[in-house]
């Protein structure tokens, strides 16, 4: 605790966040649910979403299976976007996006897009994410159209809010090609324990599967959603992370041997993350050199209209308080 207060916190929240972190844990550890039979019972996985909360079957060491690398030349469409503020103006935001995209025969690369910018005014967070995730899409939709039947591997969920537009292009690229697969770095997925999933099963998996790599399927299965969602460890070496399949993919595919697809792409600089999703998620970072030459384009763009004033009354509005945005929508939800 001394050591946080020297380093600059204050001492009161270091206590306080001592003692919840405490609290928490003690009540986890507390109490145990019992089945009828007096067995513990095991906790299952769930998210909200949409107002409304996703439930998957409870937790069982049947689901894992030992993962190899499956050889193969598959062609394989990565594509990824990333999202900076460029003004926050209080009641709106303009958010710059970049996205990159490849295409892949195996672990053979074919060709990469050139990268593509996109601008859009928003009023929320939702609606930025909407868009990005939109523009991801759209992109996706265009490499598909030269490489039908391809596996896409994008580095997001597959899940899409109702009504969104989003939604909407992700149906139009599963009833084209339903080979989609989504890797996000992080997952909303808890246990009803209050543990993360990923977490949870991490742990598992790495006493069943010593020194080797794993999957297990299915944390989370919802034909209404239209997705599977697993985890997967493609490398003993490598971190575990959440594995989304389009509906049509998880009643097609098995998902061990997809995991040994996946797993014969990785980079093996990076251990685990497949080669493609790596290089196109380097491509679609905007630095903050890139992000202050975009602002400077934009003013530009604004003093030179007839509305000499309009950047003027957005650098006030803005009050500088987001030049100092980082990264908002990399990779998920």
């Amino acid at each position: 605790m001394a050591s946080l207060t020297r380093a600059g916190y204050l001492d009161v929240d270091v206590k306080m966040l001592v003692e919840k972190v405490n609290q928490i844990y003690r009540e986890k550890g507390g109490f145990v649910q019992l089945t009828l039979t007096g067995e513990p019972v095991k906790p299952y996985p769930y998210f909200r979403f949409d107002g409304k909360i996703i439930k998957g079957p409870p937790i069982s060491e049947t689901r894992f299976r030992a993962v190899e690398e499956v050889p193969h030349k598959e062609t394989v469409v990565s594509v990824d976007a990333a999202a900076r503020i460029l003004f926050d103006a209080g009641s709106f935001k303009i958010v710059s996006a970049k996205v990159a995209g490849g295409v892949w025969r195996g672990v053979e690369r074919v060709k990469l897009m050139d990268t593509i910018k996109r601008v859009k005014v928003v009023e929320s967070l939702d609606e930025a994410a909407d868009w990005l995730a939109e523009v991801e899409l759209e992109a996706v939709a265009g490499l598909v159209k030269s490489y039908p039947d391809a596996l896409v591997l994008l580095d997001r969920p597959l899940v899409f809010r109702s009504g969104s537009l989003s939604a909407k292009a992700y149906r139009r690229l599963v009833e084209r090609d339903w080979r989609v697969v989504g890797m996000p770095k992080s997952s909303s997925i808890r246990l009803s324990s209050g543990e993360s999933a990923l977490g949870y099963v991490s742990r598992l998996g790495s006493k069943m599967f010593r020194d080797m790599a794993w999957s297990y399927y299915p944390l989370i299965e919802d034909e209404k959603l239209g997705i599977g969602i697993g985890a997967v460890k493609l490398s003993p070496s490598g971190p575990v992370f959440r594995l989304d399949v389009a509906w049509e993919l998880s009643l097609r595919a098995d998902f061990e041997y997809l995991s040994g697809m996946l797993a014969y792409l990785q980079d093996f600089t990076s251990p685990g993350y497949p080669l493609p999703l790596k290089i196109v998620h380097n491509l679609s970072r905007i630095s903050d050199d890139e992000l202050s030459m975009d602002r400077e384009l934009l003013l530009e763009e604004l003093g030179i209209s007839s509305k000499a004033s309009i950047a003027s009354k957005l650098l006030e509005d803005s009050g500088g308080s987001e030049f100092k945005a980082k990264y908002l929508w990399g990779g998920i939800p």
